[in-house]
């Protein structure tokens, strides 16, 4: 696996935030964001969504896999360099279900929760994730229709 897909809901405020800090983070796959019900997104994975289906936030990666709900924000976190630890922990049962809130608070107070993920238990971290309030998913300012020419450039390992 070396890119990722990531199908997200242009018209939510959420998960354009989520693109836009996403594109600014040193990653180990490349991430490509395409807006979701694009004629972009239908032209490259037809057939993913029903047609006029709008989800939250998909991940398609190069080898065929497909991520949705809680698993596409946890293969978003594997793919970025200062987080692949992280989601590998946040991926286990009793944490999975809380990954979407688990995104938010990583991704605003990283250096904050360095030393709490290394030493704070499974059940510590669920509790506090549960008390999370992650953004919803609502109508935001649309964002510009990316373009197949605006792909990521960045590193490569």
């Amino acid at each position: 696996m070396r890119r990722l897909f990531v199908l997200y809901d242009s018209n939510c405020g959420l998960c354009t935030w989520a693109r836009r800090w996403l594109s600014r983070q040193p990653a180990f796959l490349e991430l490509v964001f395409i807006p979701a019900g694009s004629e972009w997104a239908t032209r490259m994975f037809p057939g993913l969504s029903a047609e006029g289906q709008v989800e939250e936030l998909v991940v398609v990666a190069d080898d065929g896999g497909v991520y949705r709900d809680a698993r596409a924000w946890i293969i978003c976190l594997y793919a970025l360099c200062e987080y692949r630890e992280w989601s590998l922990r946040l991926s286990r049962p009793l944490l999975l279900p809380l990954a979407r809130q688990a995104f938010a608070l990583l991704s605003k107070r990283r250096k904050d929760l360095s030393r709490w993920l290394d030493l704070a238990s499974e059940a510590q971290m669920a509790e506090t994730l549960r008390q999370v309030v992650a953004p919803a998913c609502h109508p935001g300012p649309a964002e510009p229709l990316a373009t197949p020419d605006a792909c990521w450039t960045g590193y490569s390992f």
